[in-house]
């Protein structure tokens, strides 16, 4: 195919004419508005070959592509292309730029990961049966795209090698200690440990018993069949401990459990091919690897023994449906309620944030303060919020729930907080919201509003990029350098001025513009909740001006407006943000331009209610979560991106 620039193509073949009609007024013909020349760029690329995945070329048409995708380009005051139009300029670039090709899956590449602290200590538990607070040995895991899955951050250094030593052995006492034999047999939590039962009377015997629970226990940990030779050296082990003075066979399996807490294959994700192509390509992982993959995602701890048969049958995969379903329902997907939302919506911070209470409340001191925001109503905001998940998540309902509706959990405490009467007990229960409370869906939830918050006001500016990154994926660009902050333009005015003449004072600098107009109209319309998420009585006074509008050009009126357009109109943009969410926190790595055909799926097999259990059985249905490339193949390199901080941008 010839060069796109070529005057001879046919407009049948390129999209060129549709682009300048589009674009041509700020991106052709020397305007190059945003740094972005479309007419170069088109000019510069062979759809014959695509653009190198590692160029500044294919990170500007990445860009291009995003902004089409999210309809922020053209601007909404400019003539916009039809749904087919913008369509076809989407394939040209996916397809023809891209390289993108549906029809043959590029599932990317996850490095070798290690389980994360939460991961670890919940392996530990439900492997040794002994319960103890392993999380809080270790250090906090790095993050990348918002999570702590992400294989690429999740290093390993001497000194944390040196604690895994140290927990294993830690743990193996512990196992000794508690494997006291009764004539019930062993405690019921050491059970699944000891699945053979005690050492046999019959010496003849006991060789083979020690064989069979040593193997058990090997498989469980490598979360994969375990070879001879593996089981042979840790038999080896165990003899040594059962044969030492003062010795016996719960010794010895103990220092089995210590040296299997303590390798590699235990502390890693280790991933094997169900069947490797010639010359590389995409291949399925094995049913043992989806096991993992699916245990680590949906209960954050390695896979039970419904699972284990299941892949040790070859069955898993033909009846994966059925599984996610079971451990939706099962209580351990609690953890991954608690995981997800703690992240993506960051309540995880929600009890640890700091706040300059006497100025936020007005009260005489932080003691008074804390009487009002108190760690039980913190608590109770994070478990608002992740209850609500769990309720959308486990009963059905459209993920869009999530934003509108008018039941939510909450208790005595944060009930008063938020000034709803009739709410008793220290116990979260469902609560139907009345009409007149200014209440309902994420946007109005205490942790929502207390973790976009600066420690003595509101934020309209992380309010705004929360909303922007993590219910409509559509992140501003960084800051510009050399751009003073927010606090040192509001410290030159009034004391009394408002919030939003503030922010419209800031905007002034042309630099800051064009991203506030994103951001901005989102976040001041949670203006009339305070820092710490309570309703002010001045927005109940109709005094705080909370109108707005969407950088896509729909209008809003308050925050119900609001969240009413995010699951209206912009209902797409919200299911594919929630969609790419999960696929990061399951796969470990950051969704790239490549998935894109994969996220399609997903969405259109939830449908267009998108109910939040399809969203996420769509995730395991995916290329991405089943496949991965294999050793042989060659394509784009992932990496996740060094931690980041909320923090105010001009």
């Amino acid at each position: 195919m010839a060069v796109l620039g070529s005057a001879a193509a046919a407009a049948d073949d390129l999209p060129r004419a549709v682009f300048a009609r589009f674009c041509g007024g700020c991106h052709f013909a020397g305007a190059e508005e945003g740094g972005v020349a479309i007419d170069r760029m088109l000019a510069a690329t062979d759809a014959a070959r695509p653009v190198d995945p590692g160029s500044a070329e294919h990170a500007g048409w990445v860009n291009l592509w995003k902004n089409l995708r999210a309809e922020t380009m053209p601007p909404a005051d400019e003539p916009q292309p039809s749904a087919a139009e913008r369509r076809r300029m989407l394939e040209f670039v996916a397809r023809d730029v891209m390289g993108v090709d549906a029809r043959r899956p590029d599932p990317g590449h996850v490095v070798l990961r290690r389980l994360n602290r939460v991961e670890y200590a919940n392996a530990v538990r439900d492997l040794t049966g002994i319960q103890e607070n392993l999380r809080d040995d270790l250090p906090a895991d790095d993050t990348g795209y918002g999570f702590d899955t992400i294989g690429e951050v999740l290093s390993v250094s001497p000194l944390l090698l040196e604690k895994y030593v140290d927990l294993a052995a830690r743990v193996g006492d512990r196992v000794a200690a508690a494997a006291v034999v009764t004539a019930d047999g062993y405690p019921p939590h050491l059970r699944r440990l000891f699945a053979f039962g005690p050492r046999p009377a019959d010496p003849a015997a006991r060789p083979d018993h020690l064989r069979r629970t040593v193997r058990r226990l090997a498989e469980r940990a490598f979360r994969r069949p375990a070879d001879d030779e593996t089981v042979a050296r840790l038999v080896a082990v165990s003899e040594g401990a059962i044969a030492a003075p003062g010795g016996s066979f719960e010794a010895g399996i103990a220092a089995a459990v210590t040296a299997v807490l303590a390798s590699p294959r235990f502390l890693f994700r280790v991933e094997d091919d169900a069947a490797a192509p010639p010359g590389g390509g995409s291949v399925p992982i094995d049913e043992f690897a989806l096991a993992t993959r699916l245990s680590f995602f949906l209960w954050s701890t390695m896979p039970d023994d419904d699972l284990f048969a299941a892949a040790a049958a070859g069955t898993l995969r033909k009846d994966l449906g059925s599984h996610v379903e079971r451990m939706l329902r099962d209580r351990r997907s609690d953890a991954f309620v608690e995981n997800f939302v703690g992240q993506w919506l960051q309540t995880r911070d929600v009890t640890a944030l700091p706040f300059n209470l006497r100025t936020v409340l007005g009260v005489r001191d932080h003691v008074a303060g804390e009487k009002i925001f108190s760690t039980e109503v913190r608590r109770a905001m994070r478990a608002e919020t992740e209850m609500l998940f769990a309720h959308v998540l486990r009963t059905g309902l459209p993920a869009t729930e999530l934003l509108l509706g008018r039941s939510t959990f909450l208790n005595e405490p944060l009930a008063r907080f938020y000034g709803i009467a009739e709410v008793f007990g220290d116990e979260m229960r469902p609560v139907t919201l009345p009409d007149h409370v200014p209440r309902g869906g994420l946007l109005t939830h205490g942790s929502v509003l207390v973790v976009t918050s600066n420690p003595t006001r509101t934020s309209p500016v992380k309010r705004g990029l929360f909303i922007l990154d993590n219910l409509l994926g559509t992140p501003a660009p960084p800051a510009p350098p050399g751009v003073p902050p927010l606090d040192e333009a509001a410290a030159k005015l009034p004391q009394a001025t408002a919030m939003r003449d503030i922010m419209e004072r800031h905007r002034r600098d042309a630099l800051c513009a064009s991203c506030h107009a994103r951001m901005d109209p989102l976040g001041l319309t949670l203006e009339g909740y305070d820092a710490i998420g309570q309703w002010r009585p001045e927005a109940a006074a109709g005094a705080i001006e909370t109108a707005g509008r969407l950088i896509t050009g729909e209008p809003f009126a308050d925050v119900r407006e609001l969240a009413a357009v995010i699951a209206g109109p912009r209902r797409r943009d919200f299911h594919r943000c929630l969609v790419e969410k999960l696929l990061t926190y399951a796969l470990g790595r950051g969704v790239e331009y490549f998935d894109e055909p994969a996220v399609d799926m997903i969405l259109e097999q939830a449908g267009p209610d998108g109910r939040l259990d399809r969203l996420v059985q769509g995730v395991v249905m995916s290329v991405p979560f089943q496949m991965r490339r294999s050793s042989a193949a060659t394509g784009p390199v992932q990496h996740a991106p060094p931690p980041t901080a909320a923090e105010d941008r001009p």
